[in-house]
């Protein structure tokens, strides 16, 4: 099914404004980062308060939410456990129980007790945060050994950093919009990465058909032509993908919000580096280094 019939656009001739609008949004995402601090990371990162509460009467999860959010304690979460709406398990900032606390006295009264309070140890979450970047770094390493081998170095370079460029991206804006960084985030943020190089394999895989059909030199026109070839391909890909996520994000509630909102992001960008951040680069190492690709 083609979208669009018969395209010619000149990707590959606005590829430098891309570089441009890309490294424009990570500097000031990494800005950002720098300035928020701690502030970055949700209770999974940086330590927080958990209770455990339990009602005497079904409460519904979303006014539970908007209770705590009238606290105005930045970033939390509240899981309910079972199905009888009565039982839930909120994190917290640190130090924060107290006055969640006395919030939920002022509306529910005496209708809950609390079953358990504790402190989540943020020496835990560092132990965290260092498996969250080591699943990261072997997951990139494993692409470009894995694209080294389907294609080669040139290309397997491209896809990897077409990747940190996405996951770079997403962390930017997530700074950006002043959301919080926790264990959805990352879960996300793997999801991202496998879309992202799906998505620029399909690209590769046509240019390499038709160098192979070619033997041209002409490597921008191939390129675009190739691009050019899967756009319906993609287009179709990333509407159908993007339809369910906008779904989840509208109606997934409080809990998917900032995970549906991350792949939200990341899907789009991921479509968008794999022509003007992945195919791109091989181009510009191509052109620098007067070399054929040999594919």
């Amino acid at each position: 099914m083609e979208i669009i019939k018969n395209p010619n656009f000149d990707f590959m001739g606005k590829r430098k404004i891309c570089y441009i609008f890309s490294s424009l949004i990570i500097i000031a995402g990494l800005i950002m980062l720098f300035i928020r601090g701690e502030k970055n990371f949700g209770v999974d990162f940086v330590g927080g308060d958990l209770i455990n509460i339990e009602f005497s009467q079904k409460v519904d999860v979303v006014n539970l939410r908007n209770v705590i959010g009238e606290a105005k304690i930045g970033s939390f979460t509240v899981q309910e456990l079972g199905t009888e709406g009565k039982n839930f398990i909120i994190r917290l900032p640190q130090k924060k129980g107290d006055i969640v606390i006395e919030k939920l006295k002022e509306k529910f009264g005496d209708s809950f007790t609390i079953k358990g309070k504790s402190i989540i140890s943020p020496s835990m979450s560092i132990s965290l945060r260092k498996k969250a970047i080591k699943a990261f770094l072997i997951g990139l390493i494993g692409i470009l050994i894995y694209l080294t081998f389907r294609f080669e170095f040139k290309f397997a370079v491209g896809a990897t950093i077409a990747v940190f460029h996405d996951i770079l991206i997403v962390l930017s804006i997530l700074a950006l919009t002043g959301k919080q960084i926790d264990g959805m985030v990352i879960a996300a943020l793997l999801t991202i990465a496998g879309y992202s190089v799906n998505d620029t394999v399909i690209i590769f895989d046509r240019i390499r058909e038709n160098i192979r059909k070619t033997r041209s030199t002409d490597y921008t026109g191939i390129f675009n032509k190739s691009i050019n070839e899967t756009l319906s391909r993609t287009i179709l890909t990333v509407l159908t993908t993007l339809f369910v996520v906008i779904t989840i994000f509208l109606f997934g509630g409080e809990t998917l919000h900032t995970f549906s909102f991350c792949l939200l992001i990341g899907f789009i960008f991921g479509t968008y580096s794999s022509v003007y951040i992945a195919s791109a680069i091989v181009i510009d190492w191509v052109k620098k280094s007067s070399s054929r690709l040999k594919l």
